[in-house]
């Protein structure tokens, strides 16, 4: 019954169509400079540290870089439902299974040589799951479970109460599981899906903190930046905006299947949290931590989170301006994109070119449309009590 209510909210709570003009433009500048070939038999670049420069460490690219695009193209297709955007999506999985066995696909750690850290892995399951819905190719799903649960087997404890360890080194649990989380109940796995409901616990018991938003990092000696929790700027957080907007998805997804309203309270106050301390005060969302991945959420959350009952229009009116912001002031003239979303595209005025990130990284590009993207499939207002 939620479920039913919140889609039937979302179909007819279109955003302005100047949005979605918008979001097309922003999608044909990421096809112009990292599309190769036809839709339909063409693929995503090859990027090595988000380059297609070759020669590239591996000539097949990094996974985790090219599913920031794929992800972003995923959406578009959502928005549009254009047949050539999914014919690209269909193109480059049919690439992906072509150049990697599925062992490969599904394995990670440090040396698996595809999927490093906890985060690399959620990226990759979550391309090959959006795969899936694009093609129907049971071979997707098959990799997104496979690789889900070798990732659970991997990182996952009782130590620090619970969780998922970021990578092999053990040495902190992170906010960044929401994307293996995520996957996992999308799988449909009925033992995958136990398992991340007590990761999703864990991280409301461990890393909520008491603003709404949630801490990036917990160690032994609890959360990392605990003594500094207002240390919350572009190109550095102790909070990761794409981890909350994780987390707000999560909590309408236990919503809409359970119907229990502790869940919508619970992305309404996350919601609120991300307007209130990750905005800047011309109310545009600051990239804080992530300049790479902070907009993988952003579609789930324009069309799961700001629909809920009870929430106001304020947050997607967030999302909107800084979609604005992103496509006027962090665009260069070659139509690529920035990560400093409130301007400069590029140069020193930009606290994450000077970190050294850089429009012509596959992942900064397609993060930053990915907010432009989500914005189109906001709703036009928020839905009110």
């Amino acid at each position: 019954m939620a479920h039913a209510l919140l889609l039937a909210l979302w179909l007819t709570a279109p955003a302005p169509p100047g949005c979605r003009a918008q979001a097309q433009a922003a999608v044909t500048d990421l096809l112009t400079h990292f599309w190769t070939g036809e839709p339909a038999t063409g693929q995503i670049v090859n990027t090595w540290h988000g380059y297609a420069e070759v020669p590239l460490p591996d000539a097949r690219g990094a996974l985790w870089e090219r599913a920031m695009l794929y992800l972003t193209l995923a959406d578009a297709w959502r928005l549009t439902s254009d047949e050539t955007v999914r014919q690209r999506l269909a193109a480059d999985w049919s690439r992906t299974k072509r150049l990697y066995t599925p062992r490969q696909l599904e394995a990670c750690g440090q040396r698996s040589g595809t999927n490093w850290a906890a985060d690399d892995a959620g990226w990759s399951a979550l391309m090959y799951l959006a795969a899936h819905r694009a093609t129907g190719d049971p071979e997707a799903l098959a990799r997104a479970r496979g690789l889900v649960k070798a990732a659970f087997d991997r990182w996952g404890d009782d130590r620090l109460g619970g969780g998922l360890w970021y990578s092999d080194k053990r040495d902190v649990k992170s906010l960044y599981q929401t994307a293996l989380v995520l996957a996992a109940l999308e799988t449909g796995d009925p033992d995958l899906g136990a398992r991340a409901l007590a990761c999703y616990d864990w991280l409301e018991a461990h890393l909520r903190r008491p603003d709404g938003l949630y801490w990036c990092d917990l160690d032994a000696a609890g959360p990392r930046g605990a003594n500094r929790p207002d240390d919350i700027h572009e190109a550095g957080s102790v909070v990761f905006l794409g981890g909350a907007m994780a987390m707000g998805v999560l909590h309408a997804r236990r919503f809409a299947a359970t119907g229990d309203d502790q869940y919508r309270l619970r992305a309404i106050r996350c919601a609120e949290a991300v307007r209130r301390k990750l905005t800047t005060a011309e109310g545009v969302l600051i990239d804080d931590r992530d300049a790479w991945t902070n907009g993988v959420f952003a579609g789930d959350w324009a069309r799961e989170v700001l629909i809920l009952p009870g929430l106001g229009p304020e947050p997607a009116a967030v999302l909107r301006a800084t979609a604005e912001s992103i496509a006027t002031r962090a665009r260069t003239a070659e139509g690529y994109y920035g990560a400093s979303w409130s301007g400069p595209a590029e140069g020193e005025g930009s606290a994450w070119w000077r970190g050294g990130s850089r429009p012509r990284q596959i992942m900064t590009s397609a993060s930053a449309v990915h907010f432009i993207v989500a914005a189109a499939l906001a709703p036009a207002a928020g839905p009110g009590p």
